[in-house]
């Protein structure tokens, strides 16, 4: 729907968030503003209670005519949109293709957006509004928690939800400008902690989207257009975790639901993925160089190794229960871990990434494997929360450790990214205090380990930080390594939420 929605003079915002009636808050000098879309409606609804007039500006840009109705306007075209708010003044005017609709309203009152469908009164929206939505959550697995940490949960669960675009499932990294896109990487995870939480279908058309977009050679975009889903070929860094990734997502499906119907449609684009990496790793022991996680290295970076090998883990188990040939998929597990753990662990730590080294050795040069740099990296962990090895083995418990002890934060708590991330201090951002701070979601890799080695009060106490660092529960990409305030640039992140989520359950 091509319209654009301008609300104007509520004052300096000092305050917005998002209820677990799924509605968003904002509270301004001049009033405050509740943004309410009662699900599977075709209704927008901002209420208003203000102490000076606001201004709305509705925009509609295409084939459209307009007609005045009672209360409002018609915006005739496809699709039909009537606006209408009781009490306020109305004006209308057309600038080539695009209508433009200004309304002007003081004191408690509301407009309404009608898309394809018949405005109802307020009190009926409110009704139904909270009715879908209390069915959705209660629809949702309860975790094992209660008082704020089950609040977050269920908060955490509506901002995933609310950021899946319903027509292709792909979801935005984030409602901020600068992160409004669909990572495969990010929207992997957001499915997982969705079918993890019992919905099945949101998971699903999101695995759908997936296989359809897949390259031609069995690999996909770093990321797409959360509109439309076409891939953003500006940002053509290559990343190749997204393999891992589907296949693990797609493992985890078929476990919480056994649909082989829906299994079998993804399975041409399992085969392509796992085909494109068995070129790769038999030829050379390991999955071409990428960018990987942070999206700032180009080398042999261990997390898409790691995460790659699990979903071959994934797969070769997958295969396996459909009763499919899978021992050329052990084959590419014994090759791939076997120059993982001979390479990338070195003196109790698993090193960040790796390039080739030429060196001489005895009158001849070869070419080997050396670390890219002495940088520790919190996203060694979840590999290992996934299955890479057994988490109680002396190799996992000397690589979280070596990660707890160098990236740590001991003022505010939290892991950093990794040894002197500048992101959020002298990149672009420029909202962080200082160097390092700490993520969510890789303090939230930590809990995860925690879970699996059945350390249950330290991985609590991990989601209880999550939610103290959260801005009115929504939890940020990081938070300041100083003071320990949410970075405002990238939050709300939805992978946080999705990392909690996966947690909590």
């Amino acid at each position: 729907v091509n319209v654009s929605l301008y609300v104007d003079n509520i004052g300096s915002v000092r305050e917005s968030y998002l209820t677990l009636n799924n509605t968003l808050i904002v509270n301004g000098t001049n009033g405050w503003l509740e943004f309410m879309v009662p699900p599977y409606s075709g209704l927008i609804f901002v209420i208003q209670n203000s102490k000076v007039p606001l201004t709305y500006v509705i925009e509609a840009s295409g084939n459209y005519t307009y007609s005045p109705t009672s209360g409002g306007v018609a915006i005739i075209g496809e699709p039909n949109i009537t606006v209408y708010s009781p009490n306020s003044s109305i004006a209308v005017s057309t600038v080539g293709k695009v209508v433009q609709v200004v309304v002007k309203s003081t004191g408690f009152n509301y407009l309404e957006l009608a898309v394809d469908a018949r405005p109802i009164n307020l009190t009926q929206a409110l009704a139904i509004n909270s009715k879908r939505v209390e069915t959705w959550l209660l629809e949702s697995r309860k975790p094992n928690l209660g008082g704020c940490l089950l609040g977050e949960y269920y908060l955490s669960l509506l901002l995933i939800k609310d950021s899946q675009n319903p027509l292709t499932g792909g979801f935005a990294a984030s409602p901020e400008p600068i992160y409004l896109y669909t990572w495969v990487r990010d929207s992997s995870f957001d499915a997982m902690a969705l079918q993890g939480a019992g919905h099945y279908e949101s998971a699903a058309r999101y695995w759908l989207w997936m296989a359809e977009a897949q390259n031609s050679s069995g690999a996909w975009f770093t990321r797409y257009s959360f509109f439309n889903g076409r891939p953003d070929y500006s940002y053509g860094i290559p990343e190749y975790d997204s393999i891992g990734l589907f296949q693990i997502g797609v493992y985890q499906y078929y476990q919480l639901t056994h649909n082989k119907t829906l299994i079998m449609q993804l399975l041409p684009a399992l085969n392509k993925s796992l085909s494109w990496e068995y070129g790769r790793i038999m030829s050379s022991g390991l999955i071409p160089q990428d960018l990987s996680i942070w999206e700032d290295l180009y080398a042999y970076n261990f997390w898409t190794q790691a995460m790659d090998l699990d979903g071959l883990l994934a797969s070769y188990r997958l295969y396996g229960e459909l009763g499919l040939n899978n021992t050329w998929i052990l084959g590419m597990i014994n090759r791939l871990n076997g120059t993982l753990q001979r390479y990338f662990y070195i003196d109790g730590c698993y090193v960040r990434a790796l390039r080739p080294s030429e060196v001489f050795y005895e009158g001849k040069t070869q070419v080997t494997l050396a670390p890219v740099s002495t940088t520790y990296d919190s996203s060694v962990i979840l590999p290992i929360d996934y299955g890479l090895i057994n988490p109680l083995s002396s190799r996992a418990i000397n690589a979280v450790d070596c990660v707890i002890n160098n990236l740590w934060d001991s003022r505010v708590g939290g892991l950093a990214r990794y040894s002197g991330d500048i992101y959020h201090y002298a990149a672009y951002l420029y909202d962080s205090s200082g160097e390092e701070p700490p993520w969510v979601i890789t303090t939230l890799f930590l809990a995860l380990y925690y879970e699996e080695v059945g350390n249950y009060t330290a991985a609590l106490n991990i989601l209880n930080w999550a939610v103290n660092h959260s801005e009115y529960g929504l939890l940020p990409e990081a938070i300041d390594p100083n003071y320990g305030n949410p970075l405002p640039s990238t939050s709300p992140l939805v992978w946080s939420a999705s990392m909690y989520v996966i947690g909590a359950l």
